[in-house]
């Protein structure tokens, strides 16, 4: 947009070969596309608390040498980001890499959140439908205000259940829910002859610093979320490093 105001609604960004574009706002509009040929860089919060936001419907880095880095292996994103992707099915498409995606033809897409030391652990003790606390297997650094996944323990897929913690005690194993499940789910070790058998519920943490995501408004009635497409010739022209994010609403 040439320096010399921020891009408004629906308008596109061009980042050419040789430069940076900084993102420190708190806020976008939603941007149609960003074509980046030299770098997009998204710089956290000195607050880990602090949350923003970026919105737009393609993200295409494109040039040998174009990067968009959300933090990096060594030193990842530390205060809290999303970025959300829009488009219908029926929106136009680029090339090959379609909409509501960041493509990566060329170059290098780095996104990496805070590392948590135990993303999944199993139920220590079974609990029945209409229960509103658990108990780990392991000590976890989950925190209040965070999302958590339970494993369905029946034969029915369908009856793995979300749930937000309210609160853990202290020894970081007992949480209490946000509301109570739906179903329930098995903890215990069965014998069968000689041989013992773990059948419990996994229970992994759904929420990272760092997100990204397809609108919430369209995507899961539409069943069309965001995507991240990679294509190369094979050639070794593009690296792709992902670690500790959130991926929602996507494929």
């Amino acid at each position: 947009w040439g320096g010399l105001f921020a891009p408004g609604e629906g308008e596109s960004i061009y980042v050419p070969a040789g430069l940076n574009l900084l993102v420190d706002l708190d806020e976008t509009p939603i941007l149609n596309a960003v074509f980046v040929e030299g770098s997009i860089l998204f710089v956290p919060d000195s607050d880990p608390t602090h949350h923003r936001k970026f919105d737009a419907h393609y993200l295409f880095i494109t040039n040998k040498g174009s990067r968009m880095e959300v933090g990096t292996e060594e030193f990842p994103y530390t205060s809290k980001l999303t970025i959300t992707m829009h488009s219908t099915v029926d929106d136009p498409y680029l090339p090959i890499y379609g909409n509501k995606v960041i493509g990566v033809r060329y170059g290098t897409l780095d996104m990496h959140g805070i590392e948590r030391n135990i993303t999944w652990t199993s139920l220590e003790e079974t609990v029945e439908a209409g229960g509103t606390v658990i108990t780990l297997q392991h000590a976890v650094d989950w925190q209040p205000g965070e999302m958590i996944a339970i494993a369905s323990t029946s034969y029915e897929s369908r009856e793995g259940e979300h749930r937000t913690i309210l609160s853990i005690d202290d020894s970081r194993k007992i949480i209490t829910l946000d509301q109570a499940l739906d179903y329930k789910h098995f903890a215990m070790t069965q014998t069968y002859g000689s041989e013992t058998i773990e059948m419990r519920a996994e229970v992994g943490l759904l929420s990272r610093n760092v997100v990204y995501r397809g609108d919430p408004e369209t995507s899961p009635a539409n069943q069309y979320g965001a995507t991240i497409f990679l294509h190369s010739n094979g050639d070794d022209s593009l690296t792709c490093r992902l670690s500790y994010i959130e991926l929602t609403n996507v494929g």
